[in-house]
């Protein structure tokens, strides 16, 4: 791969003034004109161009991208801005011009399998019902590490919420691989990602059906993963795809209280497209309507934990969680929903932000028992 693939995108980025400046949460957040959508590509243009040459102060601005496809929306040129950063990142990453971060959050992957630097297989068994833990399950729900970055409870209640709907042949994923390798693929570490999708494709030979817990996984393992010649032969889906049909053909046992706000995950909503599905699963579940809000939808602001930006520059993203919260606060809510685990990480991470529950929860409050 290589920048020159990309020569038209960038050269749409350096010769516009600037139109999505106002959607970039990094843009908004940093008040540098650098991190724009405009000054990154620009800067990789320069890079393309043998203008610069890379070293440790260029490479960091392309890390200032949360890969939220935000800036697109409003592109006349539909310009995919993540795909050209990640090139960049790629080739700082081969040329060893990278962050200490990078580095160590790449450490951290090599040790322990995810970023966090946790045992998931440890909160996996603990958490989770030993009856879906069947070894050569041909269905199976694919956790990630985000959902399993705190603790199991949250698949756990997952599982149990497909128990209240029927589903009895789903087992929980529990083989050596955890994490769908995202951190990897977002840093630029090309050839690492390559090979652990490879052990993960080897690892999941003979599943039919893998439900992810985590949009994220669900993109990566369904799009990303073939691009580097890894292609799964498994059907794979969010788990909002899932339950939907089950959903339709069941009326909930109570709904759920209170006024909630919706905050739209980046990758559910713009990458898989699955934004609508979540709202009309909401509305049959509710009490009350959801409350408005501007930036909702295709024009949802990232809460500030995608394109590995937690692990690289927290910084960044706390200012962006933060932006995030004080947004759904406008709307006049007195709660966050969502439907990604990493969502709910980073948007209950703010002080004094609304609080923030799951899709899953409000699920099992109208639909168990």
């Amino acid at each position: 791969m290589s920048l020159e693939l990309h020569k038209r995108s960038l050269q749409h980025c350096t010769f516009c003034p600037k139109l999505c400046r106002f959607c970039c949460p990094t843009a908004e957040v940093e008040h540098k004109e650098t991190v724009t959508p405009w000054g990154k590509m620009s800067l990789a243009d320069m890079l393309r161009q043998g203008w610069v040459e890379s070293d440790e102060e260029i490479s960091e601005v392309f890390h200032h991208c949360f890969l939220c496809l935000h800036c697109r929306t409003h592109c006349k040129h539909g310009v995919d801005v993540p795909a050209a950063l990640l090139e960049a990142r790629e080739s700082a990453f081969r040329a060893r011009v990278r962050l200490p971060a990078v580095d160590r959050l790449l450490a951290t992957f090599r040790q322990t399998g995810n970023p966090f630097g946790r045992d998931l297989r440890a909160a996996l068994v603990r958490d989770v019902p030993e009856l879906y833990q069947v070894e050569e399950a041909q269905a199976v729900l694919f956790p990630g590490c985000q959902a399993l970055a705190k603790d199991g409870a949250f698949v756990a209640s997952q599982l149990s919420l497909f128990s209240h709907l029927a589903v009895d042949h789903l087992a929980i994923w529990n083989g050596p691989s955890l994490c769908c390798g995202a951190p990897l693929w977002q840093i630029g570490a090309a050839d690492e990602f390559k090979d652990h999708a490879r052990r993960l494709r080897a690892e999941l030979k003979g599943v039919r059906q893998i439900i992810c817990s985590c949009p994220t996984c669900a993109h990566v393992l369904k799009t990303v993963f073939p691009t580097v010649g890894v292609a799964l032969s498994s059907e794979i889906l969010h788990w909002t795809e899932f339950v939907a049909p089950l959903l339709a053909e069941r009326k909930p046992r109570r709904r759920f209280p209170g006024q909630a706000v919706y905050h739209d995950p980046c990758y559910l909503t713009r990458y898989l497209g699955h934004g609508e599905l979540v709202r009309r699963i909401l509305e049959g579940v509710l009490a009350q309507p959801l409350s408005p809000l501007t930036w909702s939808g295709m024009d949802a602001i990232c809460c500030g934990g995608g394109g590995a930006i937690r692990h690289v520059l927290p910084e960044v993203a706390r200012g962006a969680a933060e932006l995030r919260q004080a947004q759904l606060r406008s709307s006049g809510a007195e709660q966050v929903l969502t439907a990604c685990p990493g969502c709910v990480q980073q948007l209950g991470s703010v002080n004094d932000g609304l609080p923030v529950r799951d899709l899953t929860e409000v699920l099992l409050y109208a639909y168990g028992r």
